[in-house]
């Protein structure tokens, strides 16, 4: 870009306050239920807003809603951008899909290896953003996920493989990018490798320098060289790496510039994750967090929740650079570089190629269909055929993190299954089911001929194996994994195995496209 784009960006810098300036660094949530409307005054000061699932309603809802940020936002702002953006991920966290197709994520796109499959799920997705108008997505999540009991992860990531996570996280930036909108690689430097889940508890990672640049690091470099436009950092501390002085690599500048900055050389946009999240509130005073992530060498601070909070970590920024803490020509730069992210929102919506609203359902049917893989079928019991009985036992989804809304929608593979003539009873059970549950599930199969068992991550609720086990010794079993692929290793070797790793809608309606008879 030449710099002709940067002269009215350092003019409009000069006349700005230190307050404002501080302010154009932050990135706030809406006040729950608080009309922005009632907002005005705060939205016209801050940089950005980050939309949540509280945000969303119905369709017209949510398009006033976004419409009222917007204008709110705008009347102080003299034309500039607005930064809006959203965790739009897909699959276990889905914004829109009471309105809007449902579509499977990071994992289930990523079994059968295509990164293909990636780059439409990032055009589907962005395609969706563009109509709404919301030109940042705080996706792709590109954590390796090396702990397979990780609890935040999981079905976010595209994997295990440090490469393969790469190949689709670049796929998947260019299909945002192909339908216009802004993208952000998260959670740097990697969230994958850790056990704890950082909306609670701030998570320790042992990896070195060394390890991180051989794996985790791997499809941030990916990013970068596919322009990603922000990078977002964990709030994860790293002890066997002393160069972080104990410090959250959020608020460390040993991760944020010297690694990300210099080393790596990246040129865009930083931001932390939420600091509202347990790993930061938790942990540092507010005034403490907004010195020390600016310190670190963030352009941009997310806080979603609390205005009391939010201002006082915009007091803390101010403060520090009053002390000499903090040199003010950092903020200045922080700034370029936000107004020329803002910038490349209009030149993507400008280029913007995003699918018509009417092709989404077949595509969203197109990208469940090509991940549903069958890892094995010993007994033959596919396809489902009109003259079997069949009873389908799945957990009763509950919300395994925050940053997870598949719960709230009901499994609809049952119903799905009925649509296809197939005689099918879904009976629901506990995530973890106990021995009298195991029970009561054995004399419920004796009526029926197959049994279907949905497993949402049973590598961890481990009594869904036991139940497996059990049903494999008296019944022909066809096991989907709904959620985690490491179910499929764990599970009987006698058993048939689907793997979905999605409860979404259309990887429901896939599985019964793709896998019941049909006499045509």
């Amino acid at each position: 870009m030449t710099n002709h784009h940067f002269e009215p960006i350092i003019m409009s810098i000069s006349n700005l306050s230190l307050e404002e300036k501080v302010a154009e660094m932050c990135v706030l949530g809406l006040a729950k239920q608080t009309p922005p409307s009632e907002d005005k005054s705060r939205l016209g000061q801050i940089g950005g807003v980050g939309i949540f699932p509280h945000d969303i309603g119905s369709y017209a809802y949510t398009k006033k809603l976004l419409q009222e940020v917007r204008e709110a936002a705008g009347q102080n702002r003299g034309g500039v951008p607005f930064y809006m953006s959203i965790d739009e991920e897909a699959g276990s966290l889905s914004n829109f899909k009471e309105f809007f197709p449902y579509i499977p994520g990071n994992r289930a796109v990523a079994l059968r290896e295509d990164p293909q499959a990636a780059y439409a799920l990032g055009r589907l997705v962005g395609s969706q953003l563009h109509e709404l108008g919301i030109p940042m997505n705080w996706a792709p999540v590109l954590d390796v996920n090396t702990n397979i009991d990780n609890p935040v992860i999981g079905v976010r990531a595209f994997g295990e493989d440090p490469q393969l996570v790469a190949a689709f996280g670049e796929a998947y930036i260019q299909g945002l990018h192909s339908a216009g909108i802004a993208s952000t690689a998260k959670h740097f430097p990697g969230h994958g490798q850790v056990s704890g889940d950082s909306h609670y508890v701030l998570p320790e990672c042992e990896l070195t320098v060394e390890d991180l640049l051989t794996g985790p690091l791997i499809p941030f470099q990916r990013a970068i060289e596919a322009q990603v436009d922000s990078i977002m950092l964990a709030h994860l501390i790293f002890p066997n790496i002393p160069e972080s002085e104990g410090l959250p690599a959020s608020l460390s500048k040993y991760f944020v510039t010297n690694l990300l900055r210099e080393q790596l050389g990246y040129e865009g946009v930083i931001c932390t994750d939420d600091v509202e999240m347990g790993a930061i509130k938790n942990n540092f005073e507010p005034e403490e967090v907004g010195r020390l992530a600016i310190q670190a060498g963030n352009d941009m601070i997310l806080m979603c929740h609390t205005p009391d909070f939010q201002q006082r970590v915009m007091n803390g920024i101010v403060q520090a650079v009053r002390a000499g803490e903090i040199a003010e020509s950092q903020i200045d730069a922080s700034l370029v570089r936000i107004e020329r992210l803002k910038n490349n929102f209009g030149l993507y919506r400008e280029k913007a190629q995003p699918l018509p609203m009417e092709t989404w359902e077949a595509e969203a049917l197109a990208i469940a269909k090509a991940t549903i893989v069958v890892e094995r079928d010993p007994a033959a019991l596919l396809p489902l055929s009109p003259s079997t009985k069949y009873v389908l036992l799945v957990p009763r989804q509950e919300q395994l993190t925050i940053a997870d809304n598949a719960a709230v929608s009901e499994l609809i593979l049952g119903a799905k299954l009925q649509e296809r003539n197939i005689h099918v009873k879904t009976v629901y059970t506990s995530m973890q089911p106990s021995e009298d549950e195991i029970e009561a599930m054995m004399a419920e199969i004796t009526r029926y001929d197959v049994v279907m068992l949905g497993t949402i991550n049973a590598h961890i609720y481990e009594g869904q194996l036991q139940l497996a086990r059990r049903i494999a010794k008296t019944k022909p079993l066809l096991a989907i994994v709904l959620r985690n692929p490491y179910d499929a290793a764990l599970l009987p070797q006698e058993a048939s195995k689907v793997l979905m790793c999605s409860t979404s809608d259309y990887a429901m309606r896939a599985f019964a496209e793709l896998h019941c008879w049909s006499p045509n």
